[in-house]
């Protein structure tokens, strides 16, 4: 059994999937934070790149987007091409 090295998650691609999502929402700040529990404060943070989150706070908005958690975060797996980061 060989073993290959996990690549290293894009982590600054974040504040992107999170903006991309909160358009295709159509959800204002406000009615996210509702949604999620999050304060907007927070949610302000994640959008530019202040604050990364925790695993908490991206379960919160995969439920409040009703989409899974590895949809939402695959973008941080792929290169700017869509291929697989290295």
């Amino acid at each position: 059994m060989s073993i290959f090295p996990v690549p290293e998650p894009e982590l600054d691609r974040l504040p992107a999937i999170f903006s991309e999502r909160k358009t295709a929402s159509g959800l204002s700040y406000d009615q996210l934070a509702n949604r999620s529990g999050l304060t907007r404060t927070t949610l302000m943070n994640v959008a530019h790149g202040r604050y990364h989150g925790d695993l908490r706070t991206w379960l919160r908005l995969s439920k409040a987007w009703q989409i899974s958690l590895d949809e939402l975060l695959a973008p941080v797996w792929e290169g700017k091409a869509g291929e697989k980061a290295k």
